[in-house]
């Protein structure tokens, strides 16, 4: 009797070693397959290489990972890749199933943004807003947030509501912050309030000394109030920073163009052409003053390659020409 029991013991011991040991196995397997999945995924993702990423971070999804990155990954590439709502939907779990996070909420209403803008029948901004406000709640330095924010009150033509959030963002502890200067100042300039968009553009040069966008604006502005000395000067400073940006060079020519010095018009716009040869408007103005010097075979050039290029103003004067 002692025998049989002392084999029915060994039994037993024997079923649940094994089953520890298979359990045991299984969660190892599981591991392995997971960092397996994730270091997959990841090599893909980082590669933007999205659509293939996406097969690994579904099965992970699957297997209730419980890792945001995951689903932040899953998210951004299902983003990239245009399927909009299908990230929204994912999020939306992620929402339910992990702790809110200030990425989550940002990749929520940036999903939810990019979809309502692709959907030509609505314009409701109401949800990437409600989630918007969420993130940056959970972090005020969420530099992303602030700028979708004003973005939105921008298209939406709500420009103070647009102006009050750069204003919180310019006052945060967030990298380059004077860049919210820069969109406060552009808020101004659309509402052609120049004056405060000046000051503010000053604002942020104070801030970022090679802010091109802002000496460009500023060149605008005394452009739009004839003072075109001013113009010039700062179209200049902004080639100084970026020596390859062709519009300053453009816009100088055109300065002389609307003066009626057409031979210094072409100088700045040949600056430009030596940058980017087949731009049709500055080819096509190029021709024009060419045309104004009695040059008509270098203004031929020019008007043909601006029309070739797309440009319908240059056929119509090649048509007229002949």
């Amino acid at each position: 009797m002692l025998i049989k029991r002392n084999f029915i013991f060994s039994i037993v011991i024997t079923v649940i070693f094994i089953s520890l040991c298979a359990v045991y196995y299984e969660q190892q397997n599981k591991k392995y397959t997971i960092d397996g999945f994730i270091h997959k995924a990841t090599h893909y993702f980082n590669n933007e290489e999205y659509i293939q990423s996406l097969r690994y971070y579904k099965k992970l999804i699957s297997m209730s990972v419980p890792d945001e990155k995951v689903y932040i990954n899953a998210a951004t590439a299902l983003i990239r890749t245009g399927y909009y709502q299908k990230a929204v939907d994912l999020l939306s779990k992620m929402e339910k199933e992990l702790p809110p996070s200030c990425e989550m909420y940002y990749l929520l209403a940036y999903s939810n943004y990019l979809k309502t803008v692709n959907d030509t029948g609505k314009k409701d901004f109401r949800t990437s807003i409600e989630y918007l406000q969420k993130s940056i709640v959970l972090d005020s330095r969420n530099k992303d947030s602030y700028k979708l924010l004003g973005s939105i009150y921008e298209q939406k033509r709500q420009f103070e509501f647009a102006r009050q959030w750069y204003k919180k963002a310019s006052m945060e502890d967030i990298d380059n912050s004077g860049e919210f200067y820069g969109f406060i100042a552009n808020t101004y300039f659309k509402q052609r309030r120049f004056e405060e968009a000046t000051k503010y553009y000053e604002k942020a040069l104070k801030e970022n000394k090679n802010y091109i966008s802002a000496y460009y604006n500023i060149a605008e502005i005394y452009k739009e109030e004839s003072n075109f000395e001013k113009s010039e000067e700062y179209y200049k400073k902004a080639i100084e920073i970026s020596p390859d940006y062709i519009y300053p060079y453009y816009q100088i020519g055109n300065l002389y163009f609307e003066n009626n010095e057409y031979a210094t018009a072409i100088e700045w716009y040949k600056k430009a052409l030596k940058i980017e040869p087949n731009e049709q408007n500055i080819n096509f103005f190029t021709g024009i003053a060419y045309k104004k010097i009695n040059e008509p075979e270098k203004a031929e050039e020019h008007l043909k390659i601006a029309a070739y290029s797309g440009n319908d103003d240059a056929l119509k004067e090649l048509k007229g020409a002949l």
